[in-house]
């Protein structure tokens, strides 16, 4: 039996574990510290860190280092994640498992910062079931731009009629469709309440995705 995909990529923030109020948190921790309502952008799920301080910037008329804001953010958010001792989506580990046992290609793709993605993954155990890391060390252009999935495709050799991506953020979905990817979105048991309209697909659970290979 041929199998339809080859390429198997995972967005990280909301999708291999559900920590995007641990972003809200550090979003507000440094608010508080900077005097800026984080809240009045409202929310911006999917897209990059340095996108929502740029935005804050200029609505807030502060000339402020967007890299050291960044820096800040995810060193906070890390902690956060290990205070609370966020888990992994559940079924995650057994899913990637028999994806490296049927040989499949699995990648990171994010818009966080490579070291943030790899203290992550490090810290859930899930490196080793990892080929390879996009984030934004590695292109130019963020989510719901295509370049990030079209720099997993090239890496992996993989066209992109093969290859499979799950993500949790409109921007995220947006993304893989613009890289002509099969796109899931994963709505972790009903907690991710976004619309995830411009998908192939949708999953509940982590070990639903085996079912559409």
């Amino acid at each position: 039996m041929t199998r339809r995909f080859d390429l198997i990529t995972f967005d990280l923030d909301g999708t291999m574990l559900d920590d995007e109020w641990a972003h809200g948190e550090a979003n507000r921790r440094m608010g508080q510290r900077l005097g800026i309502d984080h809240t009045q952008l409202g929310p911006m799920t999917g897209y990059s860190v340095r996108m929502r301080w740029q935005e804050l910037c200029r609505c807030t008329g502060r000339d402020l280092d967007v890299e050291q804001l960044a820096e800040e953010h995810f060193r906070l958010t890390l902690e956060v994640i290990k205070e609370a001792g966020i888990p992994e989506a559940p079924g995650l580990t057994a899913t990637l498992r028999a994806l490296k046992e049927d040989g499949y290609s699995i990648a990171v793709v994010s818009s966080s910062d490579e070291w943030f993605v790899r203290e992550v993954t490090d810290l859930l155990g899930l490196t080793s079931y990892l080929d390879f890391f996009v984030t934004q060390n590695q292109v130019l252009r963020l989510k719901p731009d295509p370049e990030s999935y079209l720099t997993a495709q090239r890496l992996a050799g993989v066209p992109a009629h093969r290859a499979l991506g799950i993500e949790d953020s409109t921007p995220g979905c947006q993304a893989l469709r613009r890289a002509g990817m099969y796109s899931v979105g994963f709505l972790n048991g009903g907690k991710n309440t976004q619309a995830l309209e411009d998908t192939d697909a949708t999953i509940d659970q982590m070990e639903e995705l085996l079912s559409l290979l």
